[in-house]
């Protein structure tokens, strides 16, 4: 997949969203079928200009289990041929487990794009076609709020031209991005309490924009605006001074709510308070470096609780002796179209780290190590193998049975 363009119409009178999508896309070394995903059910499709019926888009099961299904386009494609895809539907909620559906305060709507690796098809396709987490994708994005109704916010972490204030909206994601790394959340605007700041991250100029969002007529409170922006903006320094230069684009979005969740995306995250330093971290490991795929999501977990957990099993910074004889822990999983992050990876895959700390000589030079691993992939993609290999050389050892054990499962 190489460019997606969609227009999303939300109608607040009908309290219906339509999506018109167009995908244009590459095939690699191989011949076949396209693979893509999108969990909503779809109106209407043509490939290459002719209709395709719904049966020759249905979900098929890869081997990784239903949850991680895919569609397939059932047209026999050239090794490096290139193709179009254009696709119509109304917005759902998404077929995944843990999505959440749109909402329909009065004369208004919410959208949050809310993604998850913890459980799969919890990424972009949720809402919009798109392909596995490594796939790097251009992202053209429009937005209508139409009838009468309140003025809105549109949030995202992409170049945004609002083309009617609070009514119409353009968004262009970057060709660096993938599946996971685009932030949209639109919202009435009373709802939302803004805070920009101007600063400057390792002597590099930085826009720090927090949203202080409130649901269901609440008013956000402009305390924990200004309470976020700060520790925003102190959590992006100390990052970068201790792990290396920043990646992304010269502005970080953080859009805070009162619930009890979080999420990492390029450059920005939405967040419960609690959770924001954890999910900024997320933009030097998790978004600066990312998954090769989806199964190895697990390295930025652990690296995430290692780094920034407070009251956790091992705790932040940990370094703990970790012999061969504790349980098995299965972190990344090994079927290549698994599409998940199981959610041990953060105290088993937080443990493990502790363990390699204590091998490399404590936490300071673990804290080294993952510098050094950000530096090396910054932009890029890892996997568990890249991660064993750098950690082999930081500890001066063969750690393969520690992986084996405690990342594949391999008791």
């Amino acid at each position: 997949m190489a460019r997606l363009t969609a227009t999303v119409r939300f109608d607040l009178a009908a309290q219906l969203a339509e999506v018109s999508a167009v995908v244009d896309l590459t095939l690699e070394q191989h011949a076949g079928w396209p693979a893509f995903d999108l969990r909503q059910d779809i109106d209407s499709a043509s490939f290459d200009g002719t209709e395709v019926p719904g049966e020759a888009l249905e979900h098929r099961d890869m081997g990784a289990g239903y949850e991680a299904r895919m569609r397939c386009v059932e047209v026999a494609c050239d090794p490096g041929s290139r193709h179009r895809l254009e696709l119509r539907y109304r917005l759902g909620t998404p077929q995944a487990t843990g999505a959440q559906a749109l909402e329909w305060p009065d004369q208004g709507v919410r959208w949050d794009l809310w993604m998850s690796d913890l459980e799969p098809g919890r990424y972009l396709e949720m809402w919009l076609p798109a392909n596995l987490c490594h796939d790097r994708l251009a992202i053209e994005l429009s937005v209508e709020v139409a009838g009468a109704g309140r003025r809105h916010v549109l949030l995202a972490n992409g170049e945004i031209n609002e083309a009617v204030p609070g009514r119409r909206w353009s968004v262009r994601y970057p060709p660096s991005y993938t599946a996971l790394s685009p932030l949209l959340v639109l919202a009435p605007a009373e709802e939302v309490v803004l805070r920009r700041r101007e600063t400057s991250v390792a002597g590099l100029p930085m826009s720090v924009t927090v949203a202080c969002l409130a649901g269901a007529g609440a008013a956000a409170d402009p305390a924990s605006a200004d309470s976020a922006a700060a520790d925003v903006t102190a959590w992006l320094s100390y990052f970068a001074a201790r792990y290396g230069r920043w990646a992304h684009s010269s502005r970080f979005v953080a859009v805070v709510w009162g619930s009890d969740r979080g999420m990492e995306y390029d450059g920005a995250t939405t967040s419960s308070p609690h959770a924001l330093e954890h999910e900024v971290f997320h933009s030097w490991f998790g978004r600066g470096v990312k998954p090769a795929r989806a199964s190895d999501g697990w390295i930025d977990e652990a690296m995430a609780t290692w780094a920034t957990a407070s009251r956790r099993a091992v705790g932040r910074y940990g370094a703990e002796e970790l012999g061969l004889d504790e349980p098995p822990t299965l972190l990344c999983p090994p079927h290549p179209w698994s599409r998940h992050t199981p959610r041990e990876a953060y105290l088993g895959g937080s443990r493990l780290l502790a363990g390699l700390a204590y091998m490399a000589g404590g936490a300071p030079q673990l804290r080294s190590a993952l510098a050094d691993w950000y530096g090396t992939y910054r932009g890029r993609a890892a996997s568990s193998e890249d991660l064993a290999n750098h950690m082999a050389r930081w500890c001066g050892r063969d750690v393969g049975p520690w992986f084996d054990r405690y990342v594949h499962g391999r008791g």
